[in-house]
């Protein structure tokens, strides 16, 4: 009897585990808060939780906001993304972000990665006008964000990092030979490079992030 108890309770056990990630609802709403006063028209700051250990984006299985002992669904994307809405009372009422995790683990190795980049929609139809628009909008939410003293010790801004949803292949590459090349899947455009996207659009190339190129010393 005690051995098919055993098995019994093996068979309701769980296969796999979730870790839970909580996080300060007041971190996002901040971030959210200098997007709303600048308005911007191309950019967007985006939340991600990646592994720390792996640096690959983390599966998201669940996402609400608590206050209290009251929880309330937010938006996410199941490939890392979170997408919180922008609610002061959230914020004075002190909300936590409590996040589902599906890693298999019982302690999260997810962090919160802050990104600004170009907003999804902005990607089609890329022209030098509008990367240069894109560009000026991004530098100016990385200084805002950065504070009146923060701002004057950021990396240099070279220009944009376009991340591709292909590797390039050899062809391509060589067309584009000029260009700075993080990876087979990241292309670097400095601020006097933005004409070669007409280039890039003839080459059928899909853009599928567009964020600052900053450079350390």
């Amino acid at each position: 009897m005690r051995s098919l108890l055993v098995i019994a309770l093996l068979l309701l056990s769980p296969f796999s585990q979730a870790s839970t990630v909580k996080l300060n609802y007041s971190v996002f709403f901040g971030y959210m808060k200098t997007m709303y006063k600048l308005d911007s028209e191309y950019v967007t700051t985006a939340f991600y939780l990646v592994d720390h250990l792996d640096k690959s984006q983390c599966t998201i299985n669940n996402a609400q906001i608590q206050v209290d002992d009251h929880l309330e669904p937010i938006l996410f994307e199941s490939s890392g993304r979170l997408l919180p809405f922008y609610s002061d009372q959230h914020r004075k009422d002190g909300g936590v972000l409590v996040i589902d995790i599906d890693d298999n683990k019982a302690i999260s190795s997810c962090d919160l990665q802050i990104t600004v980049m170009a907003k999804e929609k902005e990607l089609d139809q890329l022209t030098p006008t509008k990367l240069t628009a894109i560009n000026e909008e991004l530098t100016g939410v990385l200084k805002k964000n950065a504070g009146m003293i923060g701002k004057y010790f950021l990396p240099s801004f070279s220009g944009l990092r376009l991340q591709l949803a292909d590797p390039l292949t050899k062809e391509q590459a060589a067309a584009l030979s000029k260009l700075t090349m993080a990876s087979d899947k990241q292309l670097l455009l400095n601020n006097n490079d933005f004409e070669e996207i007409t280039k890039i659009n003839e080459l059928d190339i899909n853009i599928v992030r567009i964020t600052p190129w900053l450079q350390t010393k």
